[in-house]
């Protein structure tokens, strides 16, 4: 089972940066697709079926646009999840069959550091929003069936181990994943660069491959503030 997760940085259907993304993700072909800052229609050219959450209000927004969109070639179910985690960053979960096997995916977008916790003009507190999504994430998680497979992909604004940012926000993660295998933790090859989008992975499914994909296109040009990560699983 093959997963890609790329923040393609707000860039619509219709622009080169997007064509080239996801043109190179169609042609890893995927079994699942996770988008951070995406659009409704970013990945039809998958020919596959859609779920996705629009994330909170931060600043104008195309009416497209997507803070998590998450991707499979079979229908999705989608699952129910607390409504304070939609509204303080992004989340969307579903259910989908990989080759007659169950698993469930939860495609989340964490604030980012001075993502705005107050009214227009106010003082943003660094940290506020993204620590109030974890501490939403790990009830929520634990909420659901632990026996269940279950990937959580998407932008974590987070290295992992900690590179920088306050102590208390990182233990808050580690709290909120607890009992989850951080597969995408480390400087990721063939990049040798850490990542902020990151793949986690719960119950019966083991990662074989973890490796980044550049954000640049062929010809050097930057397609995204982001590289890409591909995971590939085995059933254990």
């Amino acid at each position: 089972m093959r997963l890609i997760n790329w923040n393609i940085e707000r860039r619509g259907p219709h622009t080169w940066q997007a064509a080239s993304l996801v043109s190179e993700i169609q042609s890893f072909e995927p079994d699942l697709v996770v988008l951070t800052e995406a659009h409704t229609h970013s990945l039809n050219l998958l020919d596959g079926h859609t779920l996705s959450h629009r994330g909170y209000d931060h600043g104008p927004k195309a009416a497209s646009e997507q803070l998590v969109v998450i991707w499979s070639k079979a229908p999705w179910t989608s699952l129910a999840i607390p409504q304070p985690l939609q509204d303080i960053g992004g989340a969307v979960l579903g259910e989908t069959d990989i080759r007659g096997r169950k698993v469930q995916v939860l495609g989340i977008c964490i604030p980012w550091h001075m993502a705005p916790d107050a009214p227009p003009g106010e003082k943003v507190k660094p940290w506020k929003r993204h620590e109030e999504f974890l501490d939403h994430l790990g009830p929520a998680l634990r909420t659901l069936n632990p026996d269940a497979p279950l990937i959580i992909a998407g932008d974590f604004n987070r290295r992992i181990p900690r590179a920088w940012g306050p102590y208390r926000s990182y233990e808050k993660l580690e709290a909120a994943l607890d009992g989850f295998v951080v597969v995408t933790e480390g400087p990721l090859a063939p990049l040798e660069d850490m990542t902020i989008d990151h793949v986690a992975t719960r119950g019966p499914l083991s990662a074989t491959l973890v490796r980044g994909l550049d954000r640049h296109d062929a010809s050097g040009k930057a397609r995204s503030d982001h590289f890409g990560v591909l995971v590939d699983f085995d059933w254990v």
